[in-house]
C-alpha cells in the first residue's frame, strides 16, 4: 500500500463526546447525534422510544453512556 492511499483513508472521522452546548440532561443524545450526523431531536426521540419500549430499562444504558463518554474538551 502506498503512502498516498493511506492518506485517503479516514479513520475515526468524529470522536464521540458529550457536547457542552445543545444538551438537555447530560448531553448523551446530542453526542450520539453529532457522531451519527443526525439531528439532536431525532436522537432524543429514538432514546425516548427505546426507553418506553423497554419499560425504562434503556435509561440505565443512558446513565452508563453518561459515565463512559467524555465531555467535549474546552477549545482554547
Amino acid at each position: 500500500m502506498s503512502n498516498r492511499s493511506l492518506q485517503q483513508i479516514k479513520v475515526g472521522s468524529k470522536p464521540l463526546y458529550r457536547p457542552r452546548s445543545d444538551r438537555i440532561l447530560f448531553g448523551v443524545c446530542s453526542g450520539f447525534a453529532r457522531k451519527l450526523g443526525i439531528s439532536s431531536n431525532v436522537s432524543r426521540v429514538i432514546f425516548l422510544l427505546l426507553t418506553l419500549m423497554t419499560s425504562g430499562a434503556f435509561s440505565i444504558t443512558y446513565l452508563i453512556a453518561f459515565l463512559l463518554i467524555p465531555q467535549e474538551p474546552i477549545n482554547s
